[in-house]
């Protein structure tokens, strides 16, 4: 933003200075014409001319008038920054014939006004292709001009003409202010193309830089989407390896104290014994469709058709009759409907739990009681069984533990007889998760 602010206040400069260099050769030319008529000497400077001179006025007028519509093009061409081809290239062959008209009207003496033209272009064109072409077109102008290499040029009186009508100090005087306003023009326009081309090669680096740190955070995003994907995979197959050992845990401890039964019971009571494997067949036909259903990343079957509060006490019911366990069920939470993820580890809590009491505990009584409070739901679960000498974290209770934590939840988990309000013998697990608002207001 500044090295651009810089650039339009050189070429704005060089504007001002141009037109004090328009100002000066129509001054000299004037004054020195009407001082030759003055003095009745125009017989004696034309004989040595040779070339009659145009009207006085023509000069001052046609140049500064045409130096007037340059600034107005200019300024305006700044000022829409218009993105059209073809009203770019109206502007700028605007400037290029108003720059020749400047230059003609001046009898050719000064051609430095294709310096500040091409200034204020170069900068503009945004095609390097282009600002090739049209810094040849305008330094040719400026060659053409300075140089007098059109015949145009031989028909006007030459400015040293005008300068031989005075005395040797004033001519040198004259001269010297010419040098000094060419040459600052020249250093200007100089100081410009180094300005610019030093601004471009920063905003090159700049670009290359960018790039550069473009890439490399591309690079780190790749790697951060790869890093998901395999935290995805990993979060899915822990997922899938809860639901599968939750659902053939619980079936599986259902089918063999089903069959141990069955097996008691077959010589004594046939028929109890046949009732007890038809049971064991459907908890195990039930298990193979929770299995079928987890392996399509799909909830529970029951879960999915009649909801948590059903498919708790049907759950519970066939687990009692393939188990001959005793499971005593409280509910003190009103309406269990909750968000999909919470009733699938409400439900997969009291599956674990109630598996475990019974394969690891022997346990022959299992108390379920589910309590909520504001926005907290508490399932407690309690057994008879015989506990453990030593709590260590299994493939269960971790897993309970990873459901809660992803909701963020917790898990309590310990012998009943270290437990101050409890002191009786068996196992307890009590998990707590805060139920979402959203559940609430439905």
């Amino acid at each position: 933003m500044n090295n651009d602010r810089n650039l339009n206040l050189t070429v704005l400069h060089m504007y001002y200075l141009n037109f004090v260099i328009v100002v000066f050769y129509s001054l000299v030319s004037n004054a020195t014409a009407f001082r030759i008529a003055r003095h009745f000497q125009a017989y004696e400077f034309l004989s040595e001319a040779g070339v009659i001179p145009n009207h006085p006025w023509r000069m001052p007028v046609q140049t500064i008038l045409l130096f007037a519509a340059l600034l107005s093009v200019s300024v305006t061409k700044n000022v829409i920054r218009h993105d059209s081809p073809v009203v770019r290239f109206c502007f700028i062959l605007a400037e290029i014939i108003l720059c020749i008209g400047i230059i003609e009207g001046l009898n050719f003496y000064y051609s430095g006004i294709a310096l500040v033209v091409l200034a204020d272009l170069v900068n503009y064109m945004e095609n390097n292709g282009r600002r090739i072409i049209l810094m040849i077109v305008l330094a040719s102008v400026y060659v053409i001009g300075r140089y007098d290499i059109i015949p145009l040029a031989a028909d006007r009186i030459a400015f040293a003409s005008w300068l031989s009508y005075y005395s040797q100090p004033i001519r040198t005087s004259i001269s010297l202010m010419e040098s000094i306003l060419v040459s600052a023009n020249i250093i200007l326009f100089v100081y410009y193309m180094v300005m610019l081309f030093t601004s471009q090669k920063a905003e090159n680096e700049r670009i290359v830089s960018l790039n550069e740190q473009l890439k490399e955070a591309n690079r780190k995003l790749r790697e951060f989407a790869l890093e998901l994907e395999r935290m995805a995979e990993i979060r899915e197959r822990n997922r899938l390896a809860r639901e599968i050992h939750d659902t053939l845990g619980h079936t599986l401890t259902g089918i063999i104290m089903g069959s141990e039964a069955s097996l008691a019971l077959f010589e004594a009571s046939p028929e109890e014994s046949k009732k007890r494997i038809e049971a064991v067949t459907r908890s195990a036909r039930d298990g193979l469709n929770d299995v079928r259903a987890s392996i399509k990343a799909l909830r529970p079957d029951s879960l999915q058709k009649q909801g948590l509060e059903m498919t708790l006490r049907e759950m519970i019911a066939k687990f009692q009759k393939t188990t001959n366990v005793a499971v005593i069920y409280e509910q003190f939470a009103g309406k269990l409907e909750f968000a999909v993820d919470e009733e699938d580890t409400l439900y997969r809590i009291i599956q674990e739990c109630m598996t475990n009491a019974v394969r690891h505990g022997h346990a022959d009584v299992i108390q379920i009681c589910i309590r909520r409070h504001d926005d907290i739901l508490t399932v407690d679960i309690r057994d008879n069984g015989s506990g453990c000498e030593t709590v260590t974290e299994g493939f269960g209770l971790r897993h309970m533990q990873e459901r809660l934590d992803l909701l963020s939840g917790s898990l309590t988990y310990g012998n009943r007889a270290d437990d101050p309000n409890d002191g009786k013998k068996g196992f307890y697990v009590i998990a707590s998760l805060p139920v979402r608002r959203r559940q609430q207001e439905e």
